[in-house]
């Protein structure tokens, strides 16, 4: 029974994200927040949601080692199954600048994480400060980094011209087709979405901690699998429609701004809330998390593409670590 409850948690905190994102990005486009802003939300920080939920509803309970491994897994889900089940689809051609500097943004947030766990026994709440500061910092040069695309001037990399489009089609910059009529509406889908979500979150903690506790498996293995499998799926659908739109670009941006935002933001708010307890075996998932990034950055930067061959060795990559984390258990 615990476990068709964790399950519906998960389907009501997917099904939430997209609601309340729905209903934040009308009220942006009301008051006429930059278009660039609102894509960043929709394609970034929209997926990141489920996360984030669970962070905070886990730090309030004092159970937020389930967040830690659900951070450290989803980062694991998001690069080896869902890049590489998307690049098994349609190989991924990666922007240069993606390759240069978003990648290696993400690979120094990884180190700094894995600094902060190995010089302490906890993730305190002043470590959970900095990297919330990180993600202001990210924030700030994302959107620096973003200022033609900001201003719906013409774009002046591949990159950017892939982003412009995408966001034209999702109708981002068409602020006329959001009236200040609809706002009502569009607070209750936030409100509604919100709701979802915490709903969710709530059954997704309550039942993973029993599950955990009754089978004798501790909260970072469920969290590094079946939660971090379930809030990832946002980002497996993002990334297969964008794929199939020829967005490649999107796809491998989401990974990696998905995968930043999990551990500033999610681990900075979770932390803050409730210092998290660190143990071994979540120093070695990191350590699996920078290796798979090493491999996802090579081909990025050698060829400037990720081949069907790179998506089979992500995805056999993740096959020998669930293997490998179950027969630690056995």
């Amino acid at each position: 029974m615990n476990f068709i409850l964790l399950v519906i948690g998960l389907i009501v905190l997917i099904k939430g994200a997209d609601v309340l994102i729905s209903g934040a990005s009308k009220i942006t486009k009301i008051f006429k927040v930059p278009a660039f802003i609102v894509g960043l939300i929709v394609v970034s920080l929209g997926t990141s949601a489920p996360e984030s939920i669970i962070g905070i509803i886990s730090g309030i309970r004092g159970t937020n080692l389930l967040t830690l491994g659900d951070v450290i897994g989803s980062n694991i889900v998001n690069i080896a199954i869902v890049m590489g089940i998307t690049a098994m689809v349609l190989p991924l051609k990666v922007d240069s600048l993606v390759a240069k500097r978003q990648i290696p943004i993400s690979l120094g947030v990884q180190i700094l994480l894995l600094v902060m766990l190995i010089t302490g026994s906890i993730l305190s709440r002043v470590e959970g400060v900095f990297l919330l500061i990180g993600m202001l910092v990210f924030l700030v040069y994302v959107v620096s980094k973003s200022r033609a695309v900001i201003k719906k001037e013409l774009p002046d990399t591949d990159f950017e011209e892939n982003v412009f489009e995408y966001l034209e089609e999702q109708k981002v910059f068409d602020v006329g087709r959001v009236e200040k009529e609809e706002l009502p509406k569009a607070i209750i889908y936030f409100i509604i979405g919100l709701l979802a979500l915490i709903g969710g979150a709530q059954l997704i903690v309550d039942n993973a901690t029993v599950i955990a506790n009754s089978v004798g498996l501790s909260e970072e293995f469920i969290g590094i699998t079946i939660i971090a499998f379930g809030t990832s799926l946002p980002e497996l659908v993002t990334c297969l429609v964008a794929v199939f739109k020829k967005e490649g670009d999107i796809a491998v941006g989401n990974i990696i701004g998905s995968s930043i935002f999990n551990i500033l933001l999610v681990l900075g708010i979770s932390s803050i809330i409730h210092p998290i307890v660190i143990n071994s075996t979540v120093i070695l998932d990191v350590l699996v998390m920078l290796g798979l990034t090493v491999i996802f950055m090579v081909p990025t930067l050698i060829k400037g593409e990720i081949t069907r061959r790179w998506g089979f060795a992500l995805f056999g990559f993740y096959v020998l670590f669930l293997a490998y984390k179950i027969s630690v258990l056995v």
